[in-house]
Formats: structure tokens, sequence, C-alpha cells
């Protein structure tokens, strides 16, 4: 998460980040001819850098000053609004080393990437260093699920409700307006509702307009050490991996430590992500294998002294889709249902802050997009005192709603089980 993207932002306003913690991502990497080297991001990192020369150093502290306000300069780059991002690089006199770490590890655009597009990505990475950390990412403890979840809580504890294990099976449409009125379960309860929000993989092709869509390679590893070892085992790391052929993706991982919540004490969690030239098998394994060492015979051990690279306890590749650049004219759907697309390729989530947020606004047109949300101890229930535990609290009207938004407040790690309890005990789903 960009520290100072739309969805850090959003997560500050609306105060749904108390229920988040962050780790700042301690360093950016890159892979350059089969060496892993710590990319230079800020002014210090640029000097203190053994990887530049003393003019490459003064070069690139020239070029990312003029990226912060490239507005005001619009005769250094008005010739080439219609050309790559690249060959302005080129133009710039910058040499070929720091046009790769500029176009794959700060601005982390393609090859193809135009170039106002390319120096808004190296502004908007420039601007978010400092806020946190020496980076400009944020990390959060047990992973990126944490952030849907920490939404959910927010709308548990001010009464919305969950129907655990119950699934979509129809819908119930009135041919007259085309317009969803219900919603069948499969439990054969009828559920009513003005509105259907649903994912994109839940679509059947024959209700699509077009079944052809970008697809995502994905590889996620778990592995004995860090790719690029240092005095602390307990830093998250954003590695950039420019293409291995020209005709290749460039690559992104994160290699994530046990202090993020997401593995095991001695070990690393890695996630490779590309937009899908093939299966993510033939997209990713090249790099797999230039990065870590994969044992071909089934129980070959080896120990850390005989190889030069981190070992590869466990791996899986699989293809998503990317529907990021669907709209509702690419359904064949009532007019009161509205797709979310899954997860694009990109870093941050704004895609899907912007889709949620156009949803959000078609069904409550006069209401403000995730407000700052009260303390839930400061609500008052039309007939209720404060919600709120301590002296005067009257407990004789402390309904299920208030119990959950206590328990929520109280103790973090007991809320799945309340959430359980409170949606298996409702009476009945219509009511």
């Amino acid at each position: 998460m960009y520290s100072r993207g739309a969805l850090v932002d959003l997560l500050i306003k609306s105060n749904v980040s108390r229920y988040a913690e962050f780790k700042n991502i301690g360093r950016i990497l890159t892979c350059r001819n089969g060496k892993v080297e710590q990319v230079p991001c800020s002014r210090a990192d640029v000097f203190a850098s053994k990887q530049l020369t003393v003019v490459e150093k003064r070069m690139l502290m020239k070029f990312l000053t003029f990226c912060l306000d490239f507005e005001q300069h619009p005769e250094e780059y008005q010739d080439y609004t219609e050309k790559p991002f690249r060959e302005f690089l080129k133009n710039k006199k910058l040499t070929e080393n720091l046009q790769d770490f500029i176009l794959h590890s700060i601005a982390m655009v393609t090859q193809q990437t135009l170039m106002e597009e390319g120096l808004k990505a190296t502004q908007h990475f420039l601007r978010c260093l400092g806020r946190y950390g020496n980076t400009p990412f944020l990390f959060p403890l047990y992973g990126l699920g944490e952030i849907p979840q920490c939404f959910c809580r927010m709308c548990a504890v001010f009464g919305g409700i969950y129907c655990l294990r119950h699934s979509v099976q129809c819908l119930v449409v009135d041919k007259a307006s085309n317009k969803v009125k219900a919603v069948i379960d499969t439990r054969g309860q009828k559920i009513s509702c003005s509105h259907f929000v649903v994912e994109d993989s839940y679509i059947r092709d024959e209700q699509r307009q077009s079944t052809a869509y970008r697809q995502i390679s994905r590889a996620v590893l778990i592995t004995d050490r860090s790719v690029l070892p240092s005095d602390s085992d307990q830093q998250i790391s954003l590695v950039t991996i420019p293409p291995l052929e020209s005709s290749a993706p460039a690559v992104r991982m994160v290699e994530l430590c046990s202090s993020s919540m997401t593995c095991m004490p001695g070990t690393y969690l890695v996630h490779l992500t590309c937009s899908s030239s093939g299966t993510a098998q033939e997209d990713l394994a090249p790099v797999v294998s230039e990065l870590f060492h994969v044992s071909t015979i089934p129980g070959e051990e080896t120990s850390v002294e005989e190889r030069s690279k981190p070992a590869v306890l466990w791996v899986m590749y699989f293809n998503m889709r990317d529907t990021s650049a669907l709209d509702s004219s690419s359904y064949s759907l009532p007019s009161n249902v509205h797709v979310c697309t899954g997860p694009d390729g990109s870093l941050g989530s704004d895609c899907s802050i912007k889709l949620a947020e156009s949803v959000f606004h078609h069904i409550l047109p006069d209401e403000e997009f995730c407000p700052p949300a009260p303390n839930p101890e400061d609500i008052i229930y039309d007939g209720d005192g404060p919600q709120a535990e301590g002296p005067g609290f009257d407990e004789s009207v402390n309904t299920e709603a208030e119990e959950e938004g206590a328990a929520h407040e109280k103790s973090p790690s007991t809320e799945p089980a309340e959430m359980d309890s409170v949606a298996d005990t409702t009476p009945s789903s219509e009511e």
C-alpha cells in the first residue's frame, strides 16, 4: 500500500484504520544480471549506494528533483507527450543502470508506458517517501486479507448482518422492471433486497457480453531465508524483476518475514505477480529458478553452505482473472445488480476503491462515501442511554448489537467467535 495512496487515506478518513496494524516495507530491491541489489530511494540512500557511480548519483538526484514538480517545467517533456517513458529517460542521458532503476523500481511501469504516466508514477513514489518510513509502502500485519476484514468488522459493529455458511442459489427478478427483488439461498430461504452486489467470478458466461479477459500470473512460495540477507531477518522487501527476455513481463515480488504475521518463524512467505503471457508456471518459474534453489529430486537435502540461494520449501502457481477493465455494459444483468471486479495487477487498490465508491453512490446517491465513523460507545439508540460500560450503564437495555459492539471494542481476538454467534442466532434471514 502506498503510504499516501487512496487506500491509506480512506482507512484514516473512515476510522477503519483502528482495526488494523501495519509494518513498513523495509527496503526495495531489484534483480539485475542475476544479482539482487537494494534500490536507492531517498537522498541518503542515493549517496550511500555502492551500485551507482558518483556521476550517476548526481544524475539520479537531478532527475528525481525534476520529477517532484515536473508540471512546472513543460518545456522539458512537451516533445515526448505521446512517446514511451523509456525514450524520455534515454533523452535525459541517463545510463542504462539508472533507466532500469527508475522504470522498474521507482515508477514501476512497463516499457510501453507513456511519458506522462511514467512521470506521475515517479512523482507519486517520491511523495510517499518519508510519511511512515524510508520507503513509500506499508503492509498490513496478517496480510492484505485484513483490509476487507477491517471494513466488515466496522460494518458489524454498526449493525451489519452477516449470514454465515449461506450462499446465493438464484435471483428473483421482476420482469416488468428488470430488477432483482429477492435472492434464494442454498437453504431455500428467500431474502428480499433492493440491490444486489456480486463479485465477477460468480457471473456465468452466458450473462457476459464477452468472455475475453486479461489474466494475472501468481506464484506463492515458502522459503528458508531472504533473497538478500541483512543484519535484520525481520524485513519486508518489495523486489522488482525486469523482464528476463524481451517478450517476458516484468515481475513484482513481495517477501514477507515472520513478524508480518503471515508465516512461521525461520521462514519467508513470497508472492510473485505479473501480467500473464502464458500459464503462471511458464511466466514465473524462470524467475523462481533465478532467485531460489528449487529441489528437483524428491528428498534431496543440501546444507545452507552448499547453496547460494534460498531454498524453496513449497511453491504454488496459479492464474487469476483480471477483470478490472470491465464495466456494467460488459454484463447482461438486471439494472440493480452491481458487479465488482477482482484484483488487478497494480500496486495499491485505487481501482477497487473507485469501483466501490461508484457502486455506493449508485445505491445511495445522497450519502457520503465512508464517512468518519463515531466510536461505538458514543452511539445513542432511540430510547437508550449511551452505549458504554461503566457506572450508570443500564444492562437491561443491552441488545445483541450492543454486546457485539462492546465485544469488538474490548477484545479484538474474540471478534470472529462473537460474530459467528450473533449471525448464527439471527431468527430469520428475511427479518
